[in-house]
Order: structure tokens, then sequence, then C-alpha cells
């Protein structure tokens, strides 16, 4: 039986989509059969009436049927299924996700947002991605940009984690540049939560053809290779 791992933002758009792809692609060279699962997806693309994320990853990946809950509306998750009227049974996402880890070693799950957004909104309370993430027994992988703003973020981030008892396993981020000041939030974000970073990857001009090229170097990197096998036990 494989494992499932959820991957969440510090921030909005802060780029869960592309580093759920680099981490497909690196650990399909490892040689783990790995697939991507995305349990809510909001916001529809209206000139080709397609979802965005979902559709990235069968198009430019080849992974099918990654999406199970799908929101037209560009909105945190609970208020696109009250907006739509929609039905959502989260015991239904919970099961894909133990039927994923049985065909699969590795199931990369991506958030809607960050840890703290709501799902569903019921009389009785709310249901959280906190409370998806312990229901499915998932470590937790932060994405996060590194520019000014990421040692609050991060932190912020981390602390909801440890109150509601969530594993995280470590860090990626993104849009890193190499100056003085992303070197030492990272640097920074480390000592305060312990996290040490397993990539950066900067801002990239031309996603389909950049993507691929940034992997390749990652995986040139022995302590890259190593610590992603650390992190997924692979």
């Amino acid at each position: 039986m494989g494992q499932a791992y959820f991957i969440t933002g510090t921030g909005t758009d802060i780029g869960k989509t592309i580093v759920t792809s680099a981490l497909y692609l690196s650990l399909q060279t490892l040689g783990k059969s790995v697939t991507i699962f995305k349990p809510f997806q909001t916001g529809i693309n209206e000139e080709n009436h397609t979802y965005p994320d979902i559709s990235w990853f069968e198009q430019e990946l080849g992974v099918k049927e990654s999406g199970f809950y799908t929101l037209e509306p560009e909105t945190s998750p609970h208020l696109a299924i009250k907006l739509t009227g929609s039905l959502i049974d989260e015991k239904k996402v919970v099961e894909r996700v133990h039927e994923l880890e049985e065909m699969y070693d590795i199931v990369l799950v991506e958030g809607a947002g960050g840890l703290a957004v709501p799902l569903i909104e019921r009389t009785e309370g709310f249901y959280m991605t906190a409370d998806f993430i312990r229901d499915c027994g998932m470590p937790v992988l932060f994405v996060s940009t590194s520019g000014l703003g990421a040692i609050h973020d991060v932190v912020t981030t981390h602390s909801y984690a440890q109150v509601h008892d969530i594993n995280v396993k470590t860090i990626l981020y993104n849009h890193y540049r190499e100056d003085r000041i992303h070197q030492d939030n990272i640097e920074t974000i480390e000592k305060l939560t312990g996290l040490n970073g397993l990539a950066c990857i900067p801002t990239l001009a031309d996603v389909r053809k950049d993507l691929r090229i940034c992997i390749l170097g990652l995986l040139g990197d022995q302590e890259y290779t190593q610590q992603l096998k650390e992190v997924f036990e692979a």
C-alpha cells in the first residue's frame, strides 16, 4: 500500500500546481508509481470551460481523472458549494484517497489554498482542510515563496499545523531568487521552524519548457534526490 501526501500553500497563488508537477516528475524518475489528486477544484476557465489545474495535470503530465469535486465559482470551496447548491460528501473524498493509495506508491494530493481553508460549511460547523488531512492520515508539504513576507507566512502556517497535530515533512520554495533576502529568509525559516527546504524553484518564464529543465537540474543534485527519498520514504 502506498502513501498520500498533502501539498498546501502558505498563501494564495503560491505555485502549488507547479511544485506538485515537479514532485510528480521527480518521483517518476526515481521509479515510483505516482499520481496526483485534486479533490476540490474551484474556478472554471470561462474561455475553454476547463478547470486549470486538472487540465494541466492531464495535458502536461498525462494524469487523467485527477479531479473529484469541481466547482465553477473561483472562491473558497465552502462558498463555491453554497453558491452552486452542490452536495458534497467528504467521506467519499477520503475513500478515494485510500483507493489511490492501494493503486500507487505515492499519491500527491493538492489542496485548495492553505491549511486553514474551510472545505464544507454545515450547521454544526466547518469541515476544514486540517480535518481532511487528519481523516486521510496524510503528512504535509508546504509550498511558499522565498521573498518578502515568506517568514511570517511559513511560521504562522507551521504554527497552525502544530496546533492541529499535522505532520509537516518539508517545505519547497517557489519563485526563488539567489539574493540576500531570499537566502536569509530560507535560513531564518529553518531556524524558526526546523523545516529543511527540499527544493528552490525559480520563476519560470515558459513553464511548459522550463519546468522539465529545472527538474533535470534538481535531479542532478545528489542532496535533492537523497532528501526526496527521505521525505517520501522512496
